[in-house]
């Protein structure tokens, strides 16, 4: 039997997965221990991956005690990176261009 992969995610993530065709939830701390409850006593799960910044060290305790008891699989998912696209201003480039040099202006 084949088991499904559910993922639980913050709201910064909101349709990241779902798009791709994978079941989410978006959810915040205190919402994500009634959800695993709820989804742990189905069989056709087998694979959970939770965003870290949703679990708690209560939570990851509880999730290797259902590891050991169950057939499941409790992946901690990174957050996703924020990198900011540094955008050159247009007057710094006219200022390079006409000087050489890189010159960076704190305001």
């Amino acid at each position: 039997m084949n088991k499904r992969i559910i993922f639980f995610t913050t709201q910064d993530a909101n349709y990241g997965f779902s798009l791709a065709g994978f079941e989410q939830h978006v959810c915040t701390t205190e919402e994500l221990e009634p959800l695993l409850d709820r989804f742990v006593q189905k069989t056709d799960y087998g694979l959970f991956v939770i965003d870290e910044r949703l679990v708690t060290e209560s939570l990851d305790n509880r999730m290797r005690e259902l590891e050991r008891g169950l057939d499941l699989i409790f992946v901690i998912m990174p957050p996703p990176l924020k990198i900011e696209a540094k955008r050159e201003d247009y007057a710094l480039r006219l200022l390079r261009k006409a000087i050489g040099y890189h010159i960076q202006l704190n305001v």
